[in-house]
């Protein structure tokens, strides 16, 4: 077996997953995955206690205890606090990965400003803040790492009802780029996991609004709403979009950079 095979798994590796409280999301699930395959986990999110109730629900740590904290992604200040409390907890941060957003569904003409503003402030200030802070410690640290941003697959493909957050998934994807062409001399990857329609509470309830006929249209595509379906038949569920996260941590990703990748059964095909 290769070596590369061998070392496909995140054992002495310290993940900080941000935006991971919810036990529904994609955070959590890539939190679970990676602490199953090995990490050791910190677990941030902007209701500290809602991250220490997550925690619980995590599998055991090898090495020192996972840990949980709160951060406000669009403060500078609070970012900058939170790797500093996490490494001085685990003694490094090798592998990042940020997951917090919020999702605003409003029809383009009716976008408040100040919803533009929170949204913008969320998935792409927060993306930035966390991002820049953990590649500066990753770089003194001097052992390279990994660090993956939660964006999708409207940052691709438009949307109905969902323009500011498409304008910030697809910022995020080009900002992952460009961080892979300037850090990956420093041995720390870059890359832009793109989620599909993905069985989580923000899909199922903000998205579809809880209607069955809305949730069979993302399935199986609506020419009112301009969507093309999923070609596999079914939404994605979070494992899906961990199981690629815990593989571009591991020593199998170690030459992947700077790339936006799909998990959506097909969605963006078209």
């Amino acid at each position: 077996m290769s070596k590369i095979l061998e070392n496909n798994n995140l054992i002495n590796k310290t993940a900080l997953i941000v935006g991971a409280a919810s036990l529904g999301g994609i955070g959590f699930a890539i939190a679970n995955a990676m602490a199953a395959t090995g990490a050791t986990v910190a677990i941030a999110d902007i209701s500290e206690q809602e991250a220490r109730e997550s925690l619980k629900a995590l599998p055991q740590a090898q090495g020192s205890a996972h840990s949980a904290h709160g951060v406000d992604v669009t403060v500078a200040e609070s970012v900058k606090g939170l790797v500093n409390e996490v490494a001085a907890t685990h003694g490094s941060i090798d592998i990042l990965v940020n997951a917090a957003a919020i999702l605003i569904v409003e029809p383009f003409l009716e976008i408040d400003p100040v919803s533009w503003d929170q949204t913008m402030a969320v998935n792409l200030r927060g993306q930035f803040l966390v991002a820049q802070e953990v590649a500066k410690l990753m770089v003194a640290q001097g052992a390279g790492g990994r660090i993956i941003l939660v964006a999708s697959n409207v940052g691709r493909t438009p949307r109905i009802n969902n323009a500011s957050y498409a304008a910030s998934k697809a910022a995020v994807i080009h900002l992952a780029r460009s961080m892979a062409l300037e850090i990956s001399k420093h041995q720390i990857t870059t890359n832009a996991l793109c989620p599909g329609s993905t069985a989580t509470t923000m899909l199922l309830d903000n998205q579809a609004g809880g209607n069955a006929d809305r949730l069979q249209g993302i399935i199986h595509g609506s020419l009112e709403q301009w969507r093309t379906g999923i070609p596999l038949g079914r939404l994605a569920e979070p494992e899906d979009q961990a199981a690629l996260c815990v593989f571009l941590a591991s020593d199998g990703g170690r030459h992947i950079t700077g790339q936006a990748i799909c998990i959506d059964g097909g969605q963006s095909l078209f």
